[in-house]
């Protein structure tokens, strides 16, 4: 008892020491951000590009749909996420329709390669509850997943 009394401030500074080095070790080890955020899911991505005017194509097809009111494309990844905004005319066997047209509007490669992602809603507060859905289709399948 009296070394440890002697040498309290040295065992303290020594188990300071000892925690800062843990810590430090694991935020090196366990956090580590290195490398690509979508690590190696994202390969081959640059030889099947969405370009603007697939996203345009298929705006367009949507847009020209009465009931349609806005449409926006994003690529995220290997998703393209189309969002639709609609009001209260068009009807959910419409906008499904419609959705299936615009698989033709891409490529059968990038069909393939990307997963595809429709969100249709109201453009404004609705009383009718037909909307939102969100629709799916994956790469590996033909079809969209309501």
């Amino acid at each position: 008892m009296k070394l440890i009394k002697k040498f309290k401030w040295i065992i303290l500074g020594f188990f300071i020491l000892f925690i800062i080095l843990t810590v430090y070790i694991g935020k090196e080890v366990f956090l580590s951000q290195d490398g690509v955020l979508y690590g190696n899911r994202l390969e081959g991505i640059k030889e099947v590009p969405i370009g603007e005017d697939v996203k345009k194509n298929i705006s367009d097809l949507f847009l020209a749909t009465e009931g349609v009111k806005k449409v926006s494309t994003n690529v995220q990844g290997r998703i393209l996420y189309i969002v639709i905004r609609v009001d209260e005319t068009i009807t959910t066997d419409k906008i499904k329709e419609v959705s299936n047209q615009a698989l033709t509007k891409c490529s059968a490669e990038l069909l393939k390669f990307y997963d595809l992602s429709f969100l249709v809603d109201y453009e404004a507060k609705s009383e009718k509850i037909d909307f939102p859905i969100i629709g799916s289709k994956n790469k590996n399948s033909d079809s969209i997943i309501w």
